[in-house]
């Protein structure tokens, strides 16, 4: 069964929130949801939405910091459960999809709410 799945879902709601970095095949793929809490809940839904591939592989995860009004997102932090993400590999993936964001690596801006 393959389905045709968008590279990354973040939804569109500015926050910090964790991330995870996935590979479907020869695809990366970045998804981040500022309703779940865990990494593994953002993994198994993505798993649910890929129908279960036996090629679906958590490759690390983090957090980000998105202000989708002024199109900036930071990557930062790690998975306990999964290890780290590697960053520089998920802003690569971002910027195809942002590619008019700003996407820094590090310590996020202590002045953006949340």
């Amino acid at each position: 069964m393959s389905k045709l799945l968008p590279l990354v879902n973040i939804g569109s709601k500015s926050g910090k929130f964790k991330y995870i970095l996935a590979q479907l095949g020869q695809k990366y793929m970045i998804r981040g949801d500022p309703n779940l809490d865990y990494h593994e809940k953002i993994f198994q839904k993505l798993q649910i939405e890929a129908g279960a591939p036996n090629d679906l592989y958590i490759l690390g995860g983090g957090k980000m910091q998105v202000d989708f009004e002024k199109k900036k997102i930071n990557l930062f932090d790690q998975s306990e459960a999964y290890g780290p993400a590697d960053h520089r590999r998920s802003k690569t993936v971002l910027q195809e999809k942002y590619p008019d964001f700003t996407i820094a690596l590090g310590t996020p801006d202590s002045n953006t709410k949340n």
